[in-house]
């Protein structure tokens, strides 16, 4: 018989008798990354998303704030009613009037004789001094 070599060619491939046989393989050399710049539309696109959502949290903030602000100034405005009528209460019952009326319903006679009391320190040293004033 006589040794043939068939050979095909495809791609990379190479076939050889059996006894013979090397494979042989396409060394590739590893695929360098390049060191470039990101895409700038995609720059872009990253920074306009970005920007929208900030937009939309801060719009919410915004919102949110001014509702409950309201609410504290409705608050405010009842606390303010509530405390002028307080006062006008205060007045009523304190006024001389009231308080007459009040003693008659408790049948209370008023005081004839009054008789008022001096008020004297309890210290020596207070004592000496109202005597230096003299």
């Amino acid at each position: 018989m006589i040794k043939r070599t068939v050979v095909i060619k495809r791609k990379a491939c190479q076939w050889q008798p059996e006894k013979n046989r090397k494979i042989k393989t396409k060394i590739t050399q590893p695929k360098q990354k390049v060191a470039g710049f990101v895409s700038p539309v995609l720059v872009v696109f990253i920074c306009a998303v970005f920007s929208g959502v900030f937009y939309v949290y801060s719009i919410n903030q915004t919102a949110t704030q001014g509702i409950a602000i309201g609410k504290l100034e409705k608050e405010i405005a009842q606390k303010r009613n509530e405390n002028d009528i307080l006062r006008i209460r205060e007045a009523q019952v304190k006024s001389l009037y009231h308080i007459e009326d009040q003693s008659k319903n408790l049948n209370m006679a008023p005081a004839r004789n009054v008789i008022y009391l001096e008020e004297t320190p309890m210290m020596a040293y207070s004592n000496a001094q109202a005597k230096n004033k003299n």
